[in-house]
């Protein structure tokens, strides 16, 4: 196999990792009833590691459009599990904040991504699993250093 075709073949196993992955994990959370899906989970769990962020900031995080991270933001809005507040620092933009309601759905959603982890990493060993996360932390390294504007 010639390097271009190995670089093709471990991008679009990346890919397809990514989407299985996130076919089982909404799979996994229709099957418990917790009635948002891994789009929902993504603005969720980015609120919950730095609460404020605005619309634009998670539709980049998420890899979605600002409109279509608007939607969802209004789904979950909506659902009480989160809420808009003013943005300390912008009379424009919106200031998103994970409630007490949408907390708790984030401990259950974190069962699921576990088991859905957990899955994808079966019979792998500890060694394995260790050198596979070194390796791909090692990859996002790589590539936000080479992003436009980054020096």
């Amino acid at each position: 196999m010639t390097q271009a075709q190995t670089l093709r073949s471990i991008g679009l196993l990346l890919r397809g990792i990514n989407v299985e992955f996130r076919q089982n994990v909404d799979a996994a959370l229709r099957q418990a009833g917790l009635g948002v899906t891994f789009a929902e989970v993504s603005p969720l769990m980015l609120l919950n590691l730095e609460p404020g962020r605005n619309g634009a900031q998670l539709a980049r995080q998420s890899l979605v459009s600002a409109q279509a991270m608007n939607t969802v933001l209004q789904g979950l809005a909506g659902k009480g599990y989160i809420e808009r507040r003013p943005h300390p620092r912008s009379l424009r933009a919106d200031s998103w904040h994970l409630t007490a309601t949408g907390g708790q759905l984030l401990e259950r959603v974190r069962v699921v991504l576990n088991v859905a982890t957990a899955t994808m990493l079966a019979g792998l060993s500890d060694r394995e699993v260790q050198a596979l996360e070194q390796a791909l932390q090692r990859c996002a390294t790589n590539l936000r250093a080479a992003a436009p504007g980054q020096a």
